[in-house]
């Protein structure tokens, strides 16, 4: 369906279009055509708002496209120069009488993954139009990309990271599509920003080689913070104090990580990773249409502060290693008797071995039959014969230890 906005201006002009004007082909397509599989659909196109406005910038028409329409046709006056703005993906029109008013139009999003109906957009483009012009305007995505992936070549061999979840901190709740689009104040963002989750991390956790993880998506408004008005040497300094204002408006990403080493390991909380975003170290800028690349690399234990930068809240001190054969490396026993031969180790989830070869070997001699524990630690022994056993359970890093069972049954 097509609206029509009017001015004095067109009303004046309109009987000498008739003779002068020639017709347009207005076709859009959104800009960097980067296709990428899975949500957001980042080229899909639901609707447009088209706006032409003539060379004093008073409006000519305001048309609105919908069900995915993505062309239009009209007549202007030939050699003379146009405005074409446009807004993609809103899911209403957009409407100004004037080129001034487009400073003020602002989208707002309802929630930060609010992409159904496509990334919002918008154009402006200055043409001279000549006679059989077709024009093809090229819609910018109001949001920036950020792709993450993990590069885990230069931990130590004993740290394991897992990445459980990804969103953007200070992320904006609007856009203004004709002028630079900023927070202004911490109500302008989304107390929890575009997030990812479990499953929509793994990628992170998949190793394609030499360290490196696949990458993950996440999307935002842009807001343009600027250049810091100091000389940001390392990764460490891009950071601001706490009664610094620029902390709730810089957008920035966190990282919650799943962590473990032979000495720290993760709670219920993980290990944090925090790191302001922007084009380059020293700037805030998020730019609209731009798709950034950041590769996390962490080092040596992943741990090299305790900051706001890595949080490190949420770590807990891994106990020291300890085992213990129960109930005791010597048992002589009746056959019919049961007995319940196990190993109490820290840390729980250290590797450990058993030892069901031997005891396969002992049930094929008739000495006892066995069932294994559920957690794997330890088993029921069935005393079936007479005969010495021998069973050999083993921990493996960090505990390093192990029993030696002796089972007598019925030795003189």
């Amino acid at each position: 369906m097509a609206y029509i906005c009017l001015s004095a201006i067109y009303a004046i002009t309109s009987c000498i279009r008739e003779n002068d004007s020639t017709e347009v082909e207005i076709r859009f397509h959104s800009a960097l055509p980067e296709v990428r599989s899975g949500y957001p659909d980042e080229n899909l196109i639901t609707d447009i708002s088209l706006l032409i406005f003539d060379e004093t910038g008073a409006a000519e028409e305001c048309i609105f496209l919908d069900n995915g329409l993505k062309h239009y046709t009209t007549k202007l006056v030939t050699d003379k120069t146009y405005r074409f703005c446009a807004c993609a993906n809103f899911g209403y029109p957009v409407y100004a009488d004037h080129i001034d008013e487009l400073q003020e139009i602002t989208y707002r999003a309802a929630y930060p993954d609010e992409y159904r109906d496509g990334i919002p957009m918008s154009a402006e483009e200055e043409i001279f139009v000549s006679d059989g012009t077709a024009l093809d305007i090229s819609l910018k995505r109001l949001m920036a990309k950020i792709s993450l992936r993990m590069d885990r070549s230069l931990l130590d061999e004993d740290v394991e990271m897992n990445v459980r979840s990804a969103r953007i901190g200070n992320c904006p709740r609007y856009v203004t599509p004709f002028r630079d689009s900023r927070n202004g104040n911490a109500d302008d963002s989304f107390p929890l920003g575009f997030s990812l989750d479990d499953v929509q991390t793994a990628d992170l956790n998949f190793g394609i080689g030499n360290g490196l993880s696949k990458e993950v998506s996440l999307y935002m408004f842009e807001n343009m913070q600027g250049r810091s008005d100091m000389h940001i040497g390392k990764d460490s300094e891009k950071v601001f104090d706490t009664d610094d204002h620029r902390k709730d408006l810089c957008s920035y990403i966190e990282l919650e990580i799943e962590y473990m080493s032979d000495t720290r390991k993760s709670g219920e909380e993980g290990l944090i990773y925090r790191f302001y975003l922007g084009e380059d170290r020293n700037s805030f800028d998020v730019r609209r249409n731009t798709h950034y690349h950041i590769t996390v690399t962490p080092e040596n234990d992943g741990l090299s502060e305790n900051s706001w930068r890595v949080d490190q809240s949420g770590l807990e001190d891994m106990p020291d290693p300890s085992f213990r054969a129960f109930p005791s490396d010597y048992i002589r026993g009746d056959i019919g008797d049961k007995i319940h031969i196990w190993c109490e180790f820290t840390p729980e989830d250290a590797p450990f071995d058993p030892g069901i070869s031997y005891m396969e070997d002992d049930k094929a001699e008739g000495i006892y039959d066995y069932i294994l524990d559920e957690d794997g630690h330890g088993a029921v022994l069935t005393l079936t014969g007479p005969g010495r056993g021998l069973i050999y359970m083993e921990a493996g890093e960090p505990v390093n230890d192990a029993a030696l069972f002796i089972i007598e049954v019925n030795q003189p």
